[in-house]
């Protein structure tokens, strides 16, 4: 007999594909704003001191010369002890534009006496001026001093301070220019002509003996102290306000 008929293979379904998963998008995550940097406010540059902002030299002393004469912006000439300066011709003009301000001291006996010459003239910056004579005689003679008319008006402070120390001195502002004196001690302003030809004049004479005994002020003075009534007559304003 023949061999059995092998029975045809039973067909196998075909395995199933599962679908893809579909996954949504990744989001790309948000670029943060770049940041606008604030802008720095610069605080403003200060302008440099102008020729018109002096130095003020109005209170300057024989007791306190010392805090100017290393101050910047002040143009300093000394003579310290006796006959260190006597018979000097002093030419106070300033021509630097940093500097505010002219210092004079004459410091010790006789130091800027007998024929002196204190002089600015109109070719110097308007700047102010301190004369300071300290001590017995120190600026006592044929002393002058002779401020030129310039652009702008000055202050102009000379202290006299011990016995003599300006007597017989001649003190002469042109212009507005302002003159500021003060005297203290024995015969300190005693026969000086101080002069403000249009600017004001102020003096201040302490009651010590003689101290501005026949003085001139002219054309007149704002005048304080007790021995201001010895001055020329006419020479101080009876009706003035006392200067501070």
């Amino acid at each position: 007999a023949g061999a059995p008929t092998p029975s045809p293979p039973t067909p196998q379904p075909p395995t199933p594909v599962p679908a893809p998963t579909l996954q949504p998008p990744t989001p790309s995550p948000p670029t943060p704003p770049v940041p606008v940097p604030t802008p720095t406010l610069q605080p403003p540059t200060p302008s440099p001191p102008t020729p018109n902002n002096p130095v003020d030299l109005s209170s300057v002393t024989c007791a306190n010369y010392g805090q100017y004469v290393n101050q910047a912006g002040i143009q300093v000439t000394t003579r310290i002890g006796k006959d260190a300066g006597k018979d000097e011709t002093f030419l106070l003009d300033v021509l630097d534009d940093n500097t505010l301000g002219a210092l004079v001291v004459c410091d010790g006996e006789a130091s800027c006496s007998g024929n002196v010459d204190f002089t600015m003239t109109a070719a110097s910056k308007a700047v102010p001026v301190a004369i300071v004579c300290c001590k017995k005689d120190a600026c006592k003679g044929n002393i002058g001093l002779t401020v030129a008319d310039l652009a702008t008006p000055i202050d102009v402070n000379v202290h006299c301070s011990g016995e003599s120390s300006c007597e017989d001195a001649v003190w002469t502002v042109a212009g507005d220019h302002t003159l500021d004196g003060y005297c203290s001690g024995e015969s300190a302003c005693e026969d000086s002509r101080w002069t403000a030809t249009e600017g004001r004049l102020t003096m201040f004479c302490d009651s010590t003996e003689d101290t501005c005994d026949d003085a001139v002020f002219d054309p007149y003075a704002l005048c304080s102290g007790g021995g201001a009534s010895n001055a020329r007559p006419g020479s101080c304003d009876a009706g003035a306000p006392t200067p501070s």
